[in-house]
């Protein structure tokens, strides 16, 4: 069924930048649950972000394909991604993820569930949970932005009021995400969370208790610690162009000084459940590598 800008339809973006084989992976899983209900009005807007289009799409049915020659980055392809969906809400998932069973029912369902939100969230689960990396972004990052809920499969219920919901695993009405000018292209990481406060997501957000993907998280330190750095010339630039008062120079020192001395050792240390030698030392490194990141953005700005 082609989506239309009247009806509560809903656009799936998918952003990919080469992984065919994960992609498709991916696309099975949204697929299998749109043949649920023959009656929803969907389709899945694909983005190729500065790569060829994979030739295992057909080019009919429910895909819409995006071809960006040049490779622009995750929020300018979501952005894009948001101009050519049809739908009335939209949905984020990237090609290194998969949807489990009663993703997109959460979905569908959420707009007339909670009529006052516009936006939606879930869990975002590693892929390999013996992984060390991780675990530190499951059991350290996610459960610290989200609470215990984000990473206990068996809490019932959803959570209103994040702060945020997770790009790689969010819907939106369109027109909040337009009206909101989108995305901020500028950032090289926390485009999202960026996002959250302009919409004021603790009052206008819900994760989902049926809304979980799957997701490779980083498997490498090199992989682990880039993301760091780029986390902290993010928070750099938040303050340096937006100067929300959590990025403030203090806060951030403050905060980085105290994970070191106190909150890594005391208390992420502990739920780790393998290579708890190795996670300290990447904590460490990881807060390190946040400040420098962040250091460098502000210099860079002046």
């Amino acid at each position: 069924m082609t989506p239309t800008r009247s009806g509560m339809g809903l656009s799936v973006v998918v952003t990919t930048r080469g992984r065919s084989d994960s992609c498709r992976r991916l696309c099975a899983a949204p697929d299998a649950q749109f043949g649920d209900d023959p009656d929803l009005t969907t389709e899945v807007v694909l983005v190729f972000d500065g790569c060829e289009p994979y030739d295992w799409i057909d080019g009919a049915g429910r895909y819409r394909c995006v071809h960006l020659t040049v490779r622009h980055g995750i929020a300018r392809a979501r952005n894009i991604g948001i101009g050519h969906a049809c739908g009335e809400t939209v949905a984020f998932l990237d090609d290194d993820a998969v949807p489990m069973p009663g993703w997109v029912s959460s979905v569908v369902a959420a707009p007339s569930t909670y009529p006052q939100m516009i936006a939606f969230g879930g869990r975002v689960i590693g892929s390999d949970q013996q992984n060390v990396y991780a675990q530190l972004r499951d059991q350290v990052y996610y459960r610290e932005a989200f609470g215990a809920w984000y990473v206990d499969g068996s809490a019932d219920g959803d959570l209103i009021g994040p702060p945020y919901v997770n790009g790689g695993n969010s819907a939106y009405r369109r027109q909040a995400v337009v009206d909101a000018a989108g995305f901020d292209e500028a950032l090289p990481a926390y485009s999202d969370v960026e996002l959250g406060r302009r919409l004021d997501l603790h009052r206008r957000g819900v994760l989902l208790a049926g809304m979980t993907i799957r997701h490779d998280h980083p498997a490498t330190f090199g992989e682990y610690l880039r993301r760091c750095y780029r986390s902290g010339r993010a928070r750099g630039l938040l303050w340096s162009r937006r100067r929300y008062p959590q990025d403030a120079p203090g806060r951030v020192a403050a905060a980085i000084v105290t994970n070191v001395l106190w909150n890594n050792v005391v208390h992420r240390i502990r739920r780790i459940t393998a290579g708890r030698t190795r996670a300290a030392i990447v904590l460490t490194c990881q807060e390190v590598l946040h400040g420098v990141g962040y250091a460098r953005s502000l210099v860079s700005v002046r």
